[in-house]
């Protein structure tokens, strides 16, 4: 009857840990937040200021490719720099992509707009960030903003 007062608590805490390191793990395969960490890791931090983008989707773009709230980006004249939400941050390194290596494109899914990224190292993972605040960034990044190219399918 004693192992009942200490076990469960120990037990609930052993699972939440488990599962929340799972799915944070599983959460940078499928954006392919790692697969990016790969090539683009940062050497050194970011002295500037992040900006938390509220609608973003990363990855295959497909319903698992969503970074509401947990993508923050910050712009200075060498590139762009990626960081994830605290939480998710486990296996989500900060990053740095270079200009010389990304391009940017526009469309418009359903009725919002948007601004995609894709990096030279990594062409299969697109960062695509909707609204105003693609508008945002491209006014932080001044004249280091790449040449944008134009997207003739536009992909929901």
């Amino acid at each position: 009857m004693e192992i009942d007062h200490w076990w469960r608590p120990l037990a609930f805490t052993l699972l939440f840990a488990g599962l929340w390191l799972a799915v944070t793990f599983l959460l940078s395969y499928i954006s392919g937040w790692a697969f990016l960490a790969k090539h683009y890791r940062a050497a050194r931090p970011f002295a500037g200021r992040y900006e938390r983008i509220r609608s973003s989707q990363m990855g295959p773009l497909g319903p698992f490719g969503g970074a509401r709230n947990a993508l923050y980006l910050g712009v200075d004249p060498d590139g762009l720099h990626l960081r994830m939400f605290i939480l998710f941050r486990l296996n989500c390194r900060d990053l740095f992509i270079p200009w010389r290596e990304i391009t940017v494109s526009r469309g418009k899914s359903f009725f919002l707009e948007y601004i995609e990224f894709q990096f030279l190292r990594a062409p299969k993972i697109g960062v695509r960030i909707h609204g105003k605040a693609g508008e945002v960034i491209r006014a932080l990044a001044g004249p280091a903003w790449p040449v944008e190219t134009p997207q003739e399918v536009v992909r929901q």
